[in-house]
Parts: structure tokens; sequence; C-alpha cells
């Protein structure tokens, strides 16, 4: 360790001072201690955006994850959150940084409801940095071993209530499927009365409807979806994978459309494109249903169809756990809004039986 004798000595002579002393700190002691400041300052130098792009890879890997989350969170942080903390060390990040973000994108006017007193991305911006933060707390990434999340906002209402309400009465559903073209026009029936969201209707296959010919089998399974955020067939939604029944008054239609616009093949796509084997875009399908709805309910939305089929399906007295079945929900909140239309309709008929019922006083 010495280049000369002398030197070795003169610090054999320092380290019997030290060692008198009671400050003697042997060599290998020292070296660890090096190593272990070299390792922290390598460890506390991981910045927001290197985390970012970990954390982002490893929820790719994970089966249980939806590639589309992946996509969706990468693209939240690209655009709103690494071009202002990108650069920042996890170590290093306040409490006050991140309010300070959110506050800046709570004042940027909403880009599809201009109008509106909010905007979509404040929300989605705090749930996808709250958890990348949390994941790096509890690993310890970057030396941070505790954060304080900034006190966040609940989530605002972006998009315009409708005026004449988010569910349409089945004459409104029937007029807004005759305006569609033809070999699209089952979309908004099955998208109502089978409660389907625009993805899985686009994912239906020829191999998915079975049992047409007895209305007391007819079932719909509900196995993939058109997935617009990978820009691919995936999987349905989490736990929303099932199979339903279908209305009996739904089958006639839905039996010539298979014969004229669909594939004979198990794997056909039930909504066919300019080809009767390609499937159709959403952009397309996009387009026909905005011209579609225009002469009966301008602004209704296609998921508002869905909404529809599961206001009349619980109105007809439909239990919390058949309600989360047929609408495919994990969370039993959003079923306990269809839940509420049952109690409304209860309301109704309470009232009428009122005026039926003519008790002495």
């Amino acid at each position: 360790m010495f280049d000369t004798l002398g030197d070795a000595k003169a610090a054999l002579a320092i380290a019997k001072g030290e060692a008198v002393r009671g400050s003697f700190v042997p060599p290998s002691e020292l070296r660890a201690q090096r190593r272990a400041v070299v390792e922290r300052e390598a460890l506390e130098s991981v910045t927001v955006g290197e985390w970012a792009q970990t954390w982002l890879a490893e929820m790719d890997a994970n089966p249980k994850r939806s590639h589309a989350t992946v996509v969706s969170y990468t693209s939240v942080l690209r655009n709103h959150v690494l071009p202002v903390l990108g650069h920042v060390r996890l170590v290093d990040l306040t409490t006050q940084q991140v309010a300070d973000l959110l506050t800046e994108l709570r004042s940027r006017p909403s880009a599809r409801h201009p109008g509106a007193k909010a905007n979509g991305i404040t929300h989605t911006t705090t749930i996808v940095l709250r958890s990348m933060i949390n994941a790096a707390v509890k690993r310890e990434i970057g030396g941070l071993t505790s954060f304080r999340f900034p006190e966040a906002v609940g989530h605002v209402r972006v998009r315009p209530a409708e005026e004449d309400g988010d569910v349409a009465t089945p004459a409104e559903v029937a007029a807004m499927a005759e305006s569609m073209p033809e070999h699209l026009r089952i979309a908004v029936p099955l998208a109502a009365w089978c409660s389907l969201r625009l993805g899985e209707v686009l994912g239906l296959e020829r191999r998915d409807l079975e049992h047409l010919d007895d209305p007391a089998r007819a079932t719909l399974h509900v196995r993939r979806q058109w997935n617009t955020k990978a820009h691919a067939i995936t999987d349905p939604k989490a736990d929303s994978a099932r199979s339903i029944a279908i209305p009996r008054f739904l089958l006639p239609a839905l039996v010539v459309h298979l014969e004229e616009f669909t594939g004979p093949k198990p794997r056909s796509t039930v909504l066919r494109g300019r080809r009767r084997d390609m499937r159709v875009s959403q952009t397309t399908f996009d387009n026909a249903w905005r011209e579609a709805r225009k002469a009966v309910r301008p602004t209704f939305r296609f998921h508002d169809l869905r909404h529809t089929g599961l206001t009349i399906y619980a109105q007809q007295g439909a239990t919390l756990a058949e309600l989360l079945h047929r609408g495919g929900h994990s969370d039993v909140s959003v079923a306990l809004r269809y839940q509420h239309a049952t109690a409304t309709r209860d309301r109704t008929l309470t009232d009428r039986l009122s005026d039926e019922v003519d008790l002495p006083r």
C-alpha cells in the first residue's frame, strides 16, 4: 500500500498515535466508508425521469398490467410531468414542487371543452404521479424513504352535462341505429341492450355469439376488446370478461346482420370495414356515429348507450351483483349508480300505488 518503507513507518507511527488517542480507524473500514459514500451518491443521483423509465418498463413487463395502461401513463408523464420534474433527483423532490406542477396543470383550459371550468389532465396526472412516487418510496429508490404528496383536488367533471340527460329512450336508440350505415347499424342496439363498451363491440367475433336460434339460450361472450390506446385487440378491461344473455327482441336483427355482413369463419369480425374480412377502424366508426346521432341527440356519446341499457336493466329490479356482472364492473360504486335508477323507479311505482289504493283515514 506504500511506495517506500519510510512511508509505511510514518503511517504506522500515525496509526499508533491515533490508537493511543482512541481515534484509530482500520484502513479496511475507511475503504468501506468511502465505498458507501460513492454508492450513496450513485443511489441518490436517480432522477424522476430515470425512475419513470424504470417504473414504466417494470409495469409493462407485469402480465397483470394492461399495455394500454402503460401507454396512457407514458403519455401523461412525457407530456405533463417530465418536462418540469424529469431532471430533479428523487431525493430532492419536494411536496411544493409537485403542488406547483398540479396547480399549473389545473390552470390550463380544456382542449376538448374550451368553456369548461376544469380540464381532464390534472386528475389523471395526480393518479399517475402519486403511484410512481409511492412505488419509489416503497423500494427506497434514489434514497427516497418518505414523501408527503400534496392534497389533491377531487375529480371535477369536464364534459358539460347532457341537457336531456345521458339516458336515451328505446325509440331514440332505434332512431340512432337506423341512421347508421347498414353494415354498422347493429352496433347501436348491441351497445345499449347488451351493455357493451365501444371497444367490446368492435372486438366481437362470430364465435362470441351463440345459440341465436334459441331465445332461452342466446348468449354473448365478451372475450376481447379493441383497445384504442394500444391500437390493438387486447383482453377486456380487468375482470370484465363475461357471458351475458341476449334480449330476444334483438335476435332477428343480429341473425340478419351476421348473414349479410359477417364472414362465415368463427373468428370473422362482427363489425367489418370496407371488406367483409377486415375489422372496421374506430375512426371510421366514430365518424358514422357522430353523423347518425345528429338528428336525434347531437351530443349523445356512444358510451351513453351502455349507460342507457344498464339503467333500464336496473329498473327491472336487477340486484347489485347482476348489475356488476352484466356491465363487467369491478367497482361496486359504479354499479350503485344504476341501483339509484331502481330506487327512483321504486318511488314512481309507489306513488302510482298510492293513487290506486285509497284507504280510509
